[in-house]
């Protein structure tokens, strides 16, 4: 609500510098329309001028519509959940990750949300979160045939590939004494909890696979 708040502010401010303000010259208006911001370009002043019939103020509070809807969500990374996060894994062993993320942001993520790996073809679709919620995503991960640190990075897209919100980076030691993989494995003989959040009461991400369907968490524990 602040940010929305510092927007109305702003864009309150330069309406009532701007209805002091009387030119018909266009290149006058196009630059007085840039003033309200650095990267605000000559062709973007000209295409919200010439569509407000060249209203120095109309154009300005089109131009504050526009930024205000096409504002990118936001995503916060809470804790990561994984089951024996904190031991080592053994050379080309698959593993599985989960994440508890939020919606921090102040509009619900839009349908086709979906979490990608920078060097991971796969996409694993999240829910459309309302603001302030929850929800906890599992990935699938394979560990490389190298002793050392395996670290890959996570972010957010929305369905047209727009980035946004906290980049998860996961960083885990691969050696040939891991017992991650093991500690997984016995984990499915047994409910899945964890003492940091209460699973059941927080909404979890389905993984889908545009091959395969679509996949809950329980299913893919085994």
């Amino acid at each position: 609500m602040e940010d929305n708040q510092n927007m109305d502010d702003i864009e309150q401010n330069f309406l009532t510098q701007f209805s002091s303000m009387v030119t018909t010259d266009k290149d006058d208006l196009i630059k007085q329309f840039q003033t309200i911001g650095e990267n605000l370009n000559y062709s973007t002043a000209t295409f919200f001028l010439d569509m407000s019939n060249w209203n120095l103020q109309t154009a300005v509070g089109c131009y504050f519509d526009f930024m205000a809807f096409s504002r990118l969500p936001s995503m916060k990374f809470l804790n990561d959940l994984t089951i024996g996060k904190d031991e080592k894994v053994t050379p080309n062993t698959p593993f599985k990750q989960l994440w508890l993320l939020q919606n921090n942001g102040e509009t619900s993520w839009p349908d086709g949300t979906y979490l990608k790996g920078e060097s991971d073809e796969m996409k694993y679709f999240l829910p459309a979160l309302p603001p302030n919620d929850t929800t906890v995503v599992t990935i699938d991960q394979l560990s490389p045939t190298a002793i050392g640190p395996f670290v890959t990075k996570w972010c957010l897209y929305t369905s047209n590939g727009s980035q946004f919100g906290e980049a998860i980076t996961s960083n885990i030691d691969v050696c040939e004494s891991g017992t991650l993989a093991i500690t997984q494995q016995m984990s499915q003989l047994q409910p899945m909890a964890s003492p940091d959040v209460d699973i059941a009461e927080s909404p979890s991400a389905s993984f889908q696979n545009p091959q395969s369907g679509t996949l809950e968490d329980t299913e893919m524990w085994g």
